[in-house]
């Protein structure tokens, strides 16, 4: 329920140095040797000699040698990595990569093949991208973004979208704009972390300001649909058919190619998000916090039980003398496994029409 987009995700990596090899995420338990390092006294020098020699190792070896153990690097790896600038003098850098991968799980219906971003750009920064990724596909019949390339190949459609969050989502623009080519053998398919989008859209969370869909398109069309929006964002607007905005000073951007596992098809997408960042509400109301240890598990399922029928019955719950009320309408996500449970609820205001 709560997952976050392709480039949002990327965007919000913590702002530390963060190495992790060969290690699959939601994996309990370990199935070799692991090493772990941290250190927040570490000459910069340093950390350059060490990334030097790792990436040397794995060029010559097939593997790294770290804490006295050795790790394999072989086959295909995925790699998420950031650099982004702190406060004057400060910059924060992430890498996280992984290896020994054959072939794409056949779980999902789409995987990333590449996505560049920022959260700190500029319209014309994003404008010389878009225009330069129009010229190269004019000349080449290729999608080029930083050192990878695409061909265009099969039916080709394009989609423009300009949307508005009405609901509040922390520090986050409320507009986006989205320009989306889809191409191949066959329909693109709906990205799995973009199934919350069509929810949001669907309780009015997110709004459609305009859109233009275009279908049976050629290499020479699709290169003026990037001219086009390069030479808007170049001016600090955005233009969807009739409706246009000014875009503003600063934007937060992605460029993404994303394929389907099957190999049947391919989205390239250039998506950004600007407008004043609405300023955020205190909560005001009451609150209540305790952690306890060790106890009945019968007595946590009648705790549950109970809150459950205040619900019900009373449009609310009790902890000891704190009383909430909650709201119309609730966005959860409940993970469970053997190990344990945990629920994550929020409750907002039903829409006024």
């Amino acid at each position: 329920m709560m997952k976050k987009g392709y480039v949002l995700a990327m965007l919000a990596i913590p702002l530390c140095l963060l190495l992790v090899i060969g290690l699959s995420r939601g994996q309990q338990q370990a199935r070799g040797p692991s090493y772990a390092l941290e250190t927040q006294d570490m000459p910069v020098a340093e950390i350059g000699k060490l990334l030097e020699r790792l990436g040397k190792e794995m060029q010559k070896n097939s593997s790294i040698t770290v804490g006295g153990k050795t790790f394999p690097m072989t086959g295909k790896g995925g790699l998420e990595f950031f650099v982004n600038s702190r406060q004057p003098g400060s910059v924060g850098v992430g890498i996280e990569f992984g290896s020994g991968r054959t072939e794409i799980s056949k779980k999902w219906r789409t995987y990333v093949a590449y996505l560049m971003g920022s959260r700190g750009g500029t319209p014309a920064e994003l404008s010389d991208i878009v225009a330069k990724m129009g010229k190269t596909l004019a000349s080449k019949g290729e999608f080029v973004i930083e050192d990878h390339s695409v061909a265009l190949e099969g039916k080709t459609t394009a989609e423009l979208r300009l949307m508005e969050r009405t609901a509040e989502r922390g520090m986050r623009p409320p507009y986006t704009l989205n320009l989306s080519v889809m191409f191949g053998e066959k329909e693109f398919p709906l990205p799995e972390d973009e199934e919350d989008a069509v929810e949001e859209e669907k309780r009015g969370d997110l709004k459609e300001l305009a859109k233009q869909e275009m279908s049976d398109l050629d290499q020479e069309a699709i290169a003026k649909l990037f001219d086009s929006l390069s030479s808007d964002l170049k001016a600090g607007k955005v233009k969807v058919g009739e409706k246009s905005m000014d875009v503003g000073e600063n934007i937060m951007f992605g460029v993404s190619h994303l394929v389907a596992t099957d190999g049947s098809s391919d989205r390239i997408r250039v998506g950004f998000t600007f407008g004043d960042v609405p300023p955020r509400k205190r909560s005001t109301g009451p609150r209540y916090s305790k952690e306890l240890f060790n106890e009945p598990m019968k007595k946590v399922g009648a705790l549950m039980k109970r809150w459950g029928t205040e619900i019900l019955e009373t449009g609310g719950f009790k902890l000891e003398e704190t009383e909430f009320k909650v709201k119309d309408f609730a966005t959860y996500e409940i993970i469970a496994s053997e190990r344990g449970f945990s629920i994550e609820l929020s409750y907002t205001e039903p829409k006024k029409e």
